[in-house]
């Protein structure tokens, strides 16, 4: 019981920040499920094409390179027919609130 009192606070951090971090990584994981877009490529699209507009505010040569690394490509190319899986980039802000942003109603 003196052991306790002693370090009670202490306790009650150690018990909060692994709580917190249990909460984060279920989330996270949860999130990570569904952060993928399957595409079938058209012909004339380019990873780079694509990056435009898919990546949103990602840089496209970052993007390429994580499109790169979830499909095990050697290089760039793509061909017509092909389906690439894509990360899936959420807006930093929902539509409704860039409609209101930009002053239309």
């Amino acid at each position: 019981m003196t052991f306790i009192q002693k370090y009670g606070f202490i306790l009650l951090i150690f018990f909060l920040c692994t709580a917190f971090t249990i909460v984060g990584v279920m989330k996270e994981a949860k999130s990570a499920s569904n952060s993928f877009v399957e595409v079938t490529i058209a012909e004339g699209d380019t990873l780079w094409g694509l990056a435009q507009d898919y990546s949103n505010n990602d840089h496209p040569k970052k993007w390429i390179a994580k499109v790169m690394e979830l499909n095990d490509m050697q290089s760039t190319t793509i061909k017509s027919g092909e389906r690439l899986i894509l990360p899936k980039v959420d807006p930093v802000f929902p539509d409704s609130m860039m409609t209101e942003l930009a002053g239309e109603e």
